[in-house]
């Protein structure tokens, strides 16, 4: 072969071989590379090998979860040295029947100091950050729930799943690489943005810590018809979940969105029915003998004791809660009438339609009501139920001058990529459910309840402001009775709609009134030292 033939064939060669290695790295960069990057990402596993999950946040971004971060150590003896076995033996870090296979610890302060000594000085040992999604300072722990179980968990846990993340590469072995491995903690900013504001929710929690054992407490800017704080007592954790289980007071239920009867803060209902149907007005006497016969039921109203009230206004006996006025106000209204009241108001369905363990209370149909039943339904009595959060919808609808606001949870929804959905979320357009004058004296009767009524013991200490609300004592049959207070403030002005239900609570006026109280007056007090701090120069 002559010289410039094989300088040809080399030149062929080569342009042969670079052709094949053109092709091979086309292979690996776009036609193969799903494929090898799962390969590669396989080596990812074990001890940062975990699942991601979007953040609840409160509507000022701050999360609901209490989530920390753990000190951990990754060991892999295989890389250690026989001294260096023998010093974390001795230290507590490393038992003698520990085998040579890599292992997670989590570490104490104490054992934190001790493996810090080896730092840098041999690639056995690794220090990293592990993020836990549940802390003892978590809020709204009921709302939240746990994960894809219960709660906005589970109802967003589609949205809420995320990717497989870690931080320590291995190698064939099961070792991990020096070098390569990383401590890597990141602050994920999607997930569910909810309308709670956790300074608000702490303060009842707070409160509820220290007043109520068992009930739930909802609390909603009658503005907009955000909800603000929701709490249910007793409470739990949801890293220790097991602990909660068999509990016989039941701790994992949302308390305020099951269904209760409401006693008397039913008669907002039946007062809004007979003025808007003009059965009566504020002004109207009438007369109470401390009992009122329905039928073969006689029932008693609260005056029995001193042989009634007498000659009362409806106010006045709205105010005292007076039963023998309302059930002849029930009389003259009818079943049909009080019944289509109350499912104007929002009872018997759900009001958010997101939260799984939400139950849409118990309204009877008409056949199922008789003339009989007819008293106990005109005090909130019997076959009746609702939630808390319907009692705090139905102050709503007062509140706003006779509009139904369909109370709002989310604020918005950002996804793992960033994408923000709002517009689900936004306010509703408002129904009427009465007139503006028929919400204008029943708020005129609410005051009176807080003014010289049962809900004396819901009026602010001091004169800062008003409140108005009513009372409920709903009797159970067995001696115990639901205690209820659902109210707002400021009187003039409602800014803010706070139901309280305490489950055998016993006394609506005694219990639950006064922890209306206690609310109200710290978010009062928080709001105007905020707005003292935002205006001062």
């Amino acid at each position: 072969m002559k010289k410039g033939d094989r300088i040809s064939f080399l030149f062929a060669f080569i342009f042969f071989l670079t052709g094949i290695l053109i092709l091979r790295i086309f292979d690996i960069q776009i036609l193969s590379h799903d494929y090898l990057s799962s390969k590669a990402m396989a080596q990812w596993r074990g001890v940062l090998g975990e699942i991601t999950r979007g953040g609840i946040f409160d509507r000022n971004g701050e999360s609901l979860l209490g989530s920390y971060e753990e000190k951990c150590v990754f060991i892999s003896p295989k890389w250690l040295k026989d001294t260096e076995i023998e010093f974390l033996q001795k230290n507590n870090v490393l038992t003698k029947a520990s085998s040579n296979e890599p292992k997670s610890i989590k570490l104490s302060d104490i054992n934190l100091e001790i493996t810090k000594r080896l730092i840098g000085k041999t690639p056995g040992i690794f220090l990293y950050s592990k993020k836990m999604r549940y802390g003892s300072s978590a809020l709204a722990t009921h709302l939240v729930g746990y994960s894809g179980k219960a709660g906005i968990e589970k109802a967003f846990n589609q949205i809420l799943e995320g990717d497989k993340k870690a931080n320590i590469l291995f190698d064939g072995l099961g070792q991990p690489i020096p070098g390569i491995s990383k401590d890597v903690s990141e602050d994920e900013s999607w997930g569910i943005y909810l309308t709670i504001d956790s300074r608000i929710q702490s303060i009842v929690e707070r409160i509820m810590d220290q007043s109520v054992k068992k009930g739930a407490v909802i609390v909603i800017d009658a503005k907009t018809g955000e909800i603000l704080a929701m709490a249910s007592r007793p409470n739990y954790k949801q890293f220790e979940l097991e602990k909660y289980i068999k509990d016989e007071d039941s701790p994992l239920i949302n308390r305020a969105v099951q269904a209760y009867i409401p006693g008397s803060i039913f008669k907002i209902v039946v007062l809004s029915a007979a003025l808007e149907e003009n059965i009566a007005t504020l002004n109207d006497e009438f007369f109470c003998n401390g009992s009122a016969k329905v039928g073969g039921n006689v029932i008693r109203c609260s005056s029995y004791e001193k042989g009634g009230h007498g000659r009362i206004t409806l106010k006045e006996a709205f105010a005292h809660s007076c039963n023998s006025v309302f059930i002849e106000l029930g009389i003259r209204l009818g079943k049909e009438r009080i019944l289509k009241y109350a499912e104007k108001f929002g009872l018997g369905k759900t009001v958010l339609d997101i939260l799984p363990e939400e139950k849409p209370g118990y309204i009877p149909s008409y056949k199922n009501v008789y003339y009989a039943d007819l008293g106990n339904l005109s005090i909130g009595q019997g076959n009746l139920q609702i939630t808390p959060l319907q009692a705090a919808q139905i102050m709503l609808i007062i509140a706003n001058d006779g509009l139904r606001k369909t109370p709002l949870l989310v604020k918005k929804v950002v996804d793992k990529n960033g994408h923000v959905n709002q517009m689900e979320f936004k306010e509703k357009e408002a129904e009427r459910i009465i007139s503006s004058d028929t919400a204008r004296k029943v708020r005129e009767a609410l005051e009176a309840v807080v003014d010289y009524g049962s809900g004396l013991f819901a009026a602010p200490s001091e004169d800062d402001f008003r409140a108005a609300g009513k009372t409920g004592t709903a009797e159970l049959g067995d001696g115990t009775n639901h205690a209820w207070f659902v109210g707002y403030f400021p009187a003039d002005n409602p800014r803010y709609i706070i139901a309280v239900f305490i489950e055998k609570g016993q006394s609506g006026p005694l219990k639950a009134a006064p922890v209306f109280r206690k609310i109200a007056e710290e978010i009062y007090f928080f709001e105007r030292k905020v707005n003292m701090h935002f205006f001062s120069p």
